[in-house]
């Protein structure tokens, strides 16, 4: 019997020791990166300042600290972070001794003349449990992978809370300088209107060029209706971000910040240390192998030791007296026969959740990687954009000038001038777009990353 036992216990410990081994092996086959990003341009420095203070912004800095001081998503992060430090230091505590104390009194009214008696008892009790086969330290383990697993997810939701609120100002750039187009363009059909009345006054200009530029002043007021809606909107979706009630009232510029250069983007490699939610992922998977451990521990037997040290007396001053006190030790030693499959079913419901964690893990993996290489592509690609619309929108400036010019001369109709005119509003709104699109890519990069705040 004692052989078999033996044998039984030696079979569990070495294939909890496997299997932390192929935990370690697969995770190192998952992190097999490349040495550098495909779409980078020969960049292979570590990254070394935040993007927030490579933005040197002063309201987006200001923006930014109030949403982390107040935003509910990172309060309940920082709950979440909070119960799993709680109950790590349960799951340390049961490792060691418990002690406790207790004091009882009784007293009996005698009748018939018998004579009344009292009884006081004091007891110290302590018990232990020894760690045989490492139990109660892989739950201490998982449970310490766990609070480190939500730590990084709090550091997690703050860099995703403050690219968040960084986009949103961006947006709310963008929506007034949209606003702005929308005045702008109003305010020279407006002009277009007078200077066409005028001449349709001396007969000089048309029933339908009257209509025409009215037609178009009329569009361009609902159009910049929609843009203070739109701002608006991102006024408050802002304002949700910092914690502050909704109430459209923050009041930013319209000029755009300055996109810092991204000279330098890490390795691949990097985002194994650098992004915060790729170490919660591997804790959640190293815990879940812990408790893997915790499970099959559990099928061997358990030692335990209680020891108590009391003393009863008939009167409260002789209670602590030398021949009233005694002391007893008990040495419990258990192992549970039947129980109709529970525990293998636990190892089993463990494993799974393993398994589940280290997919989750490699998903998360490629995403990240993915993640990095879209955002450089994409970065690129903003990049000539901007240049581009810069170009075309120059151009066209110029041929709305021109154009103007001809039309007082009479040698281009109002038709024409509108068109033109409509096509420079355009592409103003294009480039502001493609302005705030460039900084949101810059974000989104030192988000995916895992760049410092």
């Amino acid at each position: 019997m004692n052989k078999r036992f033996i044998l039984v216990a030696s079979a569990l410990v070495l294939t909890s020791a496997c299997a932390t081994q192929s935990t370690e092996l697969e995770l190192q086959s998952l992190t097999d990166t490349p040495e550098t990003w495909v779409m980078a341009e020969g960049e292979s420095e570590s990254v070394l300042t935040g993007w927030l203070e490579a933005m040197d912004d002063p309201k987006l800095r200001t923006l930014v600290d109030e949403a982390l001081a107040a935003n509910s998503e990172i309060n309940a992060a920082q709950g979440r972070l909070n119960r799993a430090r709680a109950i790590l230091s349960q799951s340390n505590a049961a490792q060691g001794p418990s002690l406790s104390a207790e004091g009882r009194a009784s007293v009996s009214e005698g009748f018939g003349g018998s004579a009344d008696t009292s009884s006081y008892t004091a007891a110290l009790n302590a018990s232990w449990e020894a760690d045989l086969w490492g139990r109660l330290s892989s739950a201490s383990a998982a449970d310490a992978r766990t609070a480190d697993a939500a730590e990084a997810d709090f550091k997690a939701t703050q860099q995703l809370i403050a690219a968040s609120t960084a986009q949103a100002y961006f947006q709310l750039i963008e929506a007034n300088q949209l606003a702005n187009v929308e005045q702008t363009n109003l305010e020279s059909l407006e002009e277009t209107l007078g200077f066409v009345s005028i001449q349709f006054e001396r007969g000089l200009r048309s029933s339908e060029d009257i209509a025409l530029i009215r037609a178009d002043v009329e569009t361009s007021r609902a159009s910049l209706d929609l843009a203070h809606q739109a701002r608006r909107d991102a006024t408050r979706a802002i304002e949700i971000l910092i914690g502050r009630y909704p109430s459209a009232s923050l009041q930013v510029g319209s000029k755009t910040p300055e996109r810092p250069a991204v000279s330098v983007i890490g390795l691949p490699g990097d985002l194994l240390t650098r992004r915060p939610d790729l170490r919660s992922a591997k804790l959640t998977l190293l815990g879940q192998y812990a408790r893997t451990q915790t499970a099959r521990a559990d099928l061997l037997p358990r030692l335990s030791a209680q020891a108590s040290f009391d003393g009863t007396n008939s009167a409260l001053e002789d209670l602590f007296d030398p021949s009233a006190l005694a002391a007893s030790l008990l040495i419990n030693g258990s192992q549970a026969l039947f129980d109709g499959g529970a525990r293998r079913a636990r190892i089993k419901a463990a494993e799974a959740d393993a398994d589940i964690a280290l997919a989750n893990y490699q998903l998360l993996l490629l995403a990240a990687y993915n993640e990095v290489e879209t955002e450089l592509d994409r970065g690129r690609v903003l990049e000539r954009r901007e240049v581009f619309l810069s170009t075309a929108l120059s151009e066209a400036e110029d041929a709305l000038q021109f154009s103007r010019f001809r039309y007082e001369l009479g040698e281009s109709d109002l038709l024409n001038v509108l068109s033109i005119q409509q096509r420079v509003a355009s592409l103003e709104a294009e480039l502001a777009r493609a302005q705030r699109a460039r900084l949101d890519q810059y974000v989104s990069l030192a988000l995916a990353l895992g760049r410092e705040i």
